[in-house]
């Protein structure tokens, strides 16, 4: 059977470069040594952030992933020009970004972690591989929890063709979410099929969308899960701070205390405005 290779991907922005850097030095410290990790900035950022790289560590540029077509704007901080669709704000131009890094990079199987992530824990992704499959993050029991989940899945669903439920049990969201290179490529060709246009302005001229939810409704909806080359991971493997508050000393302590044997992985939102150093003296 051929060995998959895996990259850590990670978008990430100058205000998120001290966080960014915290996740280099655990990726170098915990990941395994044959994962590449792919920092995706925008040309403007580039220098910033030079100083994380390494022989596994290396920089894509957000400009160079995305067509001529779109294009940032001197001067505007909150969405990019697009010549083919209405303006295209920052959250929805990071998730077409990730949509596309599979016409980037060359691994098999792509991770993505954001900034706010960092690892704690011995991970090879290589371990998790079932006779050539590799999980996908899904819940269940989701219905009525998420408020956004059923308007992101009826998007999903009209993108890839399929008819859209009155309500959505499945959740795809996560931290460190496993997506097969093959297959976001074959999800590319379906959406274009289904619009009769490139996949990538029919994305974005969505109001909403989610990245995960997309990819996932495709693997389990369009193929099944085997086919497209997964099988089902209900654990969240990162233990998460979502609160839009900061941690003290105190809390952080707390947060590390709940560390269970299968968390390889910690999310304080950058939302929190946690100090990075408190961060780090709490886990490193």
């Amino acid at each position: 059977m051929t060995t998959l290779s895996h990259a850590l991907i990670t978008p990430s922005f100058r205000g998120d470069l001290e966080r960014c850097r915290l996740l280099v030095e655990s990726v170098e410290r915990w990941v395994a040594k044959d994962v590449p990790h792919y920092l995706v900035v925008d040309r403007r950022d580039v220098e910033l952030f030079k100083p994380l790289l390494s022989a596994r560590t290396k920089l894509v540029v957000v400009e160079d992933v995305l067509p001529w077509w779109i294009m940032r704007v001197p001067g505007v901080r909150r969405f990019w020009l697009s010549l083919k669709t209405l303006p295209i704000r920052n959250w929805m131009l990071q998730q077409l970004v990730k949509l596309s890094m599979a016409t980037v990079v060359a691994e098999d199987v792509m991770l993505f972690v954001d900034s706010d992530v960092f690892f704690v824990a011995p991970y090879n992704p290589a371990s998790q591989v079932r006779d050539g499959l590799v999980p996908l993050f899904v819940e269940t029991g989701q219905r009525g929890l998420i408020s956004f989940n059923d308007r992101w899945h009826g998007v999903a669903a009209r993108l890839l063709g399929l008819p859209v439920l009155s309500g959505y049990d499945t959740n795809f969201i996560g931290n460190v979410i496993i997506w097969r290179r093959d297959t976001v490529l074959r999800m590319h060709q379906h959406i274009g099929c289904q619009a009769r246009r490139h996949w990538l302005p029919t994305v974005a001229r969505q109001l909403v969308l989610s990245e995960y939810i997309l990819y996932g409704l495709y693997a389990t909806s369009v193929e099944t899960m085997q086919a497209a080359g997964h099988y089902p991971l209900a654990q969240d493997c990162t233990l998460t701070y979502w609160d839009p508050v900061p941690l003290s000393a105190e809390g952080l302590a707390g947060l590390a205390g709940k560390l269970q044997p299968h968390h390889h992985s910690v999310m304080v939102s950058a939302k929190s405005n946690t100090p990075v150093d408190d961060i780090r003296r709490a886990f490193l």
